[in-house]
């Protein structure tokens, strides 16, 4: 099979389907009512990879970001802390049988509800002002501290980048995302990292296949070294790639290594040899990329 053709299905089979995104879509319904009753005057904003349309299905967590009034923000005169607010919720959901558990990170909390086999991951937030009509939020951060942060504006930004490139950028953040979760345990790299990385980027511009634009992300990422990456929506920083320095250098060798397969498959395919060619691709997903013809 014709390796643009093989990574075209791997995208395919790989996106939620309808199923999933009604689920999804019951899921954040069901959250929502429940977080009203406990948090009443907040409002509830659906982001992460599932807003931006880049979501890997079963594997992409459903976040959302819950806005807090206000008067929660401090307290005795003085700002209250990242931790604080997410003890407080996170008592507030207990009665609810919601099974709320703080993320690792300390930067939120997972609610695991009845019925639904994956989490929701939760957090909090505050509106501090806004940016170019987007909505800023105050987050939480790194070392409890406090962040701003516009996902809105970077859903924007990246849905004006994906248009711009005739909505390739989808496909190719999919097969990076594909390769993230391929490792054992997953590559750590943020999916916002991703996707603001291919969005204020030439990886998918012009008259590019998805094997050349994969090889173009893993060359950008080497050369970066996986830095952080400057806020396109000029609201916070940066944006990081990966949490530590321990996981970055794993990251970094991951890269390596599909380098040099996404270098030896574009050959394979300029040589017209496409089963080497998808071949090479599947060592970096780790997955067969194309369904097998029945021979009857």
């Amino acid at each position: 099979m014709h390796p643009n053709f093989a990574l075209r299905q791997l995208v395919d089979r790989v996106r939620p389907n309808v199923d999933e995104i009604q689920a999804i879509r019951d899921r954040f319904g069901t959250v929502q009512s429940h977080l009203a009753i406990v948090f009443p005057r907040s409002r509830f904003v659906p982001v992460g990879s599932h807003s931006r349309g880049t979501a890997i299905a079963v594997h992409s967590q459903v976040d959302f970001l819950a806005v807090l009034p206000s008067e929660w923000a401090s307290w005795g005169g003085r700002r209250v802390s990242p931790v604080s607010i997410i003890d407080r919720m996170t008592e507030n959901l207990l009665h609810l049988q919601l099974a709320p558990e703080v993320r690792r990170d300390g930067r939120g909390i997972e609610l695991y509800i009845k019925g639904f086999t994956f989490a929701v991951d939760l957090m909090p937030g505050f509106a501090v002002r806004s940016s170019d009509g987007y909505p800023v939020y105050s987050l939480p951060g790194d070392d409890n501290q406090w962040i701003a942060a516009s996902p809105e504006r970077h859903n924007a930004l990246f849905s004006y980048a994906n248009a711009r490139c005739g909505a390739k950028l989808r496909a190719i953040s999919h097969l990076v995302k594909i390769w993230r979760i391929a490792g054992s345990p997953p590559f750590g790299i943020s999916s916002l990292h991703v996707d603001m990385m291919l969005a204020t980027s030439d990886i998918a511009s012009g008259i590019k296949s998805y094997g050349q634009c994969r090889n173009d992300f893993f060359k950008e990422l080497l050369q970066r070294e996986i830095r952080d990456l400057s806020d396109p929506a000029c609201t916070s920083s940066a944006i990081v790639a990966t949490p530590s320095s321990d996981a970055r250098q794993r990251l970094y060798e991951a890269a390596r290594v599909a380098t040099e397969h996404a270098r030896a498959a574009l050959d394979a395919h300029a040589r017209g040899a496409y089963a080497e060619a998808n071949c090479q691709w599947e060592a970096i997903f780790k997955r067969r990329i194309s369904r097998r013809r029945l021979v009857h």
